[in-house]
């Protein structure tokens, strides 16, 4: 199941976030939605950077998605026109940043047929 804010992830009643796009396996949903919010890691977290979000996203968020056992966490940043991409692997997260002029393409095991070019993330309409 596939999100787009606002829905809260609740960790503790101390760490509340909303992320830009959320996904659950089908078992993470029925575990972790509740009527209003979820209530457990998402398997992907993505984070769209602004200039007011940039700090938060960048650093608070992505260790609190560290310690709290998001799968997979997703940085995109407009200005910059980058996606790092922060994936558990081996219980260590394996950052990987790809980059517009690197003709970078976007691929998670959580989608095998996915392959998404980073030109078209980047492509205004």
């Amino acid at each position: 199941m596939v999100f787009v804010a606002p829905l809260d992830v609740v960790f503790s009643p101390h760490d509340v976030v909303e992320p830009d796009v959320l996904f659950f396996t089908p078992s993470g949903f029925k575990q972790d939605i509740g009527e209003r919010n979820a209530e457990g890691p998402p398997d992907l977290a993505i984070e769209v950077l602004s200039p007011s979000t940039r700090r938060r996203g960048e650093t608070l968020k992505r260790r609190l998605y560290g310690r709290r056992g998001v799968g997979e966490y997703w940085i995109v940043d407009p200005k910059a026109r980058t996606v790092r991409v922060f994936r558990l692997h081996g219980g260590k997260r394996q950052p990987t940043e790809l980059t517009l002029t690197d003709t970078g393409v976007l691929e998670t095991p959580l989608f095998p047929d996915l392959q998404l070019p980073l030109a078209s993330v980047f492509e205004m309409p």
